[in-house]
């Protein structure tokens, strides 16, 4: 399956036209957690906010299949 991951903050959206090829909306899950993480290190090293962050995943139908909010992904235990 294809999977698209529009990434979305307070004040923009930006739409991935490319997609990628995954074998499941769990393996989609964990790409976009993976990115996010990734992203959640540079934004915290650049002093810039999380908290309205998120990845919408949506398959190649254009239905949303699953929203992976960055602040949900940050430990602070």
């Amino acid at each position: 399956m294809k999977f698209f991951f529009n990434l979305h903050s307070e004040d923009a959206v930006d739409i991935d036209g490319d997609g990628v090829e995954l074998p499941s909306l769990q393996a989609a899950r964990e790409e976009a957690c993976h990115s996010a993480r990734e992203m959640i290190a540079e934004l915290v090293l650049e002093n810039k906010p999380i908290d309205g962050m998120t990845f919408e995943i949506v398959d190649e139908r254009g239905e949303v299949r699953a929203v992976i909010r960055f602040r949900d992904l940050i430990r602070l235990e």
